[in-house]
């Protein structure tokens, strides 16, 4: 209880600040590895977008034009906007949680970012401020289900729009929910769980690819606590760990790297929602070489490469 009042006090002081102030050998494993997504099922999606540069990824907007929708009734969980493609075709689904005391705001940046390289991205506020990792990772879930249900009802904006594959990013007490999520809810093929907390679990047989990013000066959940044992203890999944520079609060709408976050995420999410190899390079290739060795950007990387 100590360590949650701590947690709360800590938190709620540094999103205080926020609402005001806006603005490495690879550890491979032996196991083999799944893949998830298939370019082959969504080849006239893919046709749509144009071989991903380092420009284009650092970019605030992918190259789909995208619009929003506000869930009418959430089922599940608190709130829901989906930013979504306008283009004609289906789509991974992606689900975005935030931490403790955290709102849509929290995540907000990445919802168009995504959108706009072919996700339909249902950014979701919780039922309360305080609710806890297991809570958010059945809200993730609960999400899912409704975004997969509003695909397959007629009459709204995203009828058709989502393909059935599902995949989450949260922060902090969200990103403890994407680990939930991903050991208990096989329809989640993928997830980003962003200086995630979530004490006394054990995520070891989590199988689906997962991408950790933390923050180097994190008071709360440093890596080192949460992120780096659960990411030691999954022998059989394809896994990026990523430290950056800042606090609690640097994968939140105003904080951190956008570009170099942004393109890392989307490079993830297309990877293994879609299968889709040209994404690769920026996370095991050439081209993330120049990201990886500064350590302005990075200060320390770890990966499951190639893949």
């Amino acid at each position: 209880m100590g360590v949650l009042i701590a947690l709360a006090a800590t938190l709620a002081s540094a999103l205080l600040t926020a609402s005001v102030t806006p603005t490495a050998a690879a550890d491979r494993q032996s196991q083999s590895k799944p893949v998830t997504g298939s370019s082959t099922g969504n080849a006239s999606v893919l046709a749509r977008i144009p071989n991903p540069t380092t420009a284009s990824l650092e970019a605030t907007n992918g190259p789909l034009a995208t619009a929003t929708y506000t869930v009418p009734n959430p089922s599940g969980y608190g709130s829901g906007t989906i930013t979504y493609p306008t283009a004609d075709g289906s789509y991974p689904g992606v689900v975005l949680m935030p931490g403790y005391q955290g709102t849509q705001q929290n995540l907000q940046w990445l919802a168009p970012r995504l959108a706009s390289w072919g996700f339909v991205v249902i950014n979701v506020g919780t039922h309360t401020l305080s609710d806890d990792p297991a809570s958010r990772g059945r809200q993730i879930s609960a999400a899912g289900t409704q975004l997969l249900s509003l695909s397959s009802a007629s009459g709204n904006p995203i009828h058709g729009k989502v393909n059935g594959t599902l995949g989450a990013a949260g922060h902090s007490m969200g990103g403890g929910g994407v680990m939930v999520a991903l050991r208990d809810d096989s329809r989640f093929k993928a997830g980003v769980p962003l200086a995630p907390y979530n004490p006394n679990q054990n995520f070891s047989g989590v199988t689906d690819p997962t991408f950790f990013m933390t923050c180097q000066s994190d008071p709360v959940a440093h890596g080192n606590t949460y992120a780096l044992p659960w990411y030691n203890s999954m022998s059989q999944a394809e896994k990026l760990y990523i430290e950056v520079p800042g606090d609690h609060l640097c994968p939140m709408t105003g904080y951190g790297n956008k570009a170099k976050q942004g393109k890392w995420i989307v490079s993830f999410f297309s990877r293994w929602l879609y299968g889709d190899t040209r994404f690769s390079p920026f996370l095991c290739g050439a081209a993330r070489e120049a990201d990886k060795n500064s350590p302005s950007l990075v200060t320390r990387w770890q990966d499951t490469c190639p893949f």
